[in-house]
């Protein structure tokens, strides 16, 4: 049975992915108690105690406020511990899986949707830690993969964790009766995450490089969320709780869509946005 160690074992995406596979394969997902990635020894003794055959990398700080707040922080998880985590890699002959960022191409001057052939131009400070971390890795291991993920979305589950995303904020909002409004600016990719659960073991199979991971999107985020109250049955809220949010991005656009392209031609498909947001509305029964 093919042994794999996650780095973020608790987080979002890493807890589904145990949940889903873990009676296919051998999974040891390590949560921050468990391993802290700035601690070169400590990770070490975990990977050469479990000596895996792949590593999926989640472990990270994603906040990029707290990013921008505290980028000596962020360097060193983000950076420096995603280093610790290759250098183990190599030690014990281990393929690695490295969730990446769309958040690489947040300073392009051309639009998107942007291929793995662009020149990322990142200007936040995770969206640059996310860009040196792939350029480290790749300079110690050859055996990788490098996902570039979007916005991952989906709903709270028992004993797994949520992360802020742009179904289960819309239902709060709903829930809460108070005014909310989206940015018709921002043009990006949003995931269903059990999608990027079940393609994960499929990249085992198809070349190692850069791809981009997730799906592609056309609409504005404020259009996607309009898209959620359609299919929920809250129109009505369009009238007087739902508004437009004109001046976030009004200057420049937000667009990080991606392309993925390059996936679909290793035979591994995403939904688009919509897609996904209606079938994550299903699956979980919210209509």
């Amino acid at each position: 049975m093919m042994k794999i160690l996650i780095t973020g074992g608790k987080g979002f995406l890493a807890s589904r992915f145990k949940k889903r596979f873990e009676k296919e394969y051998e999974i040891l997902a390590l949560g921050r108690k468990e391993l802290d990635i700035t601690d070169k020894k400590n990770v070490e003794s975990k990977f050469q105690e479990f000596n895996p055959d792949i590593v999926i990398h989640t472990a990270a700080i994603a906040d990029t406020g707290k990013c921008e707040n505290d980028p000596e922080l962020s360097y060193k998880i983000n950076v420096e511990g995603s280093i610790n985590v290759a250098r183990a890699c190599n030690s014990v002959n281990a393929k690695l899986v490295y969730m990446s960022s769309e958040q690489v191409y947040n300073g392009n001057e051309e639009s998107g949707p942007y291929n793995e052939e662009i020149t990322p131009v990142p200007n936040t400070v995770y969206g640059k830690h996310k860009l040196k971390a792939e350029e480290e890795i790749k300079a110690i291991l050859a055996e990788v993969w490098i996902l570039r993920l979007t916005w991952l979305f989906g709903m709270p589950e028992r004993n797994l964790k949520v992360n802020s995303n742009i179904l289960f904020n819309t239902i709060k909002h709903i829930l809460s009766g108070e005014e909310f409004k989206e940015p018709v600016n921002e043009y990006r990719g949003m995931t269903y995450v059990y999608e990027i659960v079940e393609n994960i073991q499929k990249l085992f199979s198809i070349p190692y490089g850069i791809y981009n991971t997730g799906s592609e999107n056309d609409l504005s985020r404020y259009n996607v969320v309009e898209g959620i109250l359609k299919a929920l049955g809250r129109d009505d809220l369009k009238v007087n709780k739902f508004n437009k949010d004109v001046e976030r991005f009004k200057k420049k656009p937000r667009d990080l869509r991606i392309s993925n392209l390059k996936l679909r031609e290793q035979g591994i498909q995403f939904s688009t946005t919509e897609e996904g947001i209606l079938k994550a509305i299903k699956e979980y029964s919210l209509i």
